[in-house]
């Protein structure tokens, strides 16, 4: 009878300690994917404020570039309407300022609309912060 007794309370033990361990790696494991997830939306957070400044630093550029462009075609509508200091451009020469800057602008404005509206051009985005977690791809 003692051995089944030493028995009952060495299986009440080892239940114990094993309600305890598995007790103690669900809260580990808890933690640990606490940790992982805000870990994971800090670099999430780094990725979209580079990303933010990297465009921020060519807005700027691109109007400037725009607004440049379109007062130059200003003056060069004006320049051959009025003609002045017996300024003038053959036709074809001028339709090729006017369509190409046109086709530039268009491209140039639906690069960067398509970019806001949905993110999928490589070369607007800066490079990434976390090099060990992959990015899904869309």
């Amino acid at each position: 009878m003692a051995e089944v007794n030493d028995k009952d309370t060495l299986f009440s033990s080892l239940k114990r300690q094993s309600q305890a361990a598995r007790t103690s790696l669900i809260q580990n494991a808890q933690a640990e994917a606490s940790t992982e997830l805000k870990s994971i939306q800090q670099e999430q957070l780094e990725w979209h404020r580079s990303r933010r400044k990297h465009r921020e630093k060519f807005d700027k550029k691109i109007y400037v570039l725009l607004c440049i462009q379109v007062g130059f075609l200003m003056l060069l509508m004006l320049c051959q309407g009025f003609r002045p200091f017996g300024f003038q451009l053959s036709n074809w020469v001028f339709g090729f300022f006017i369509n190409g800057s046109l086709i530039y602008t268009y491209a140039i404005i639906r690069y960067i609309a398509s970019d806001l509206f949905n993110g999928k051009h490589e070369l607007l985005k800066p490079e990434k912060v976390g090099t060990n977690r992959q990015e899904p791809i869309l």
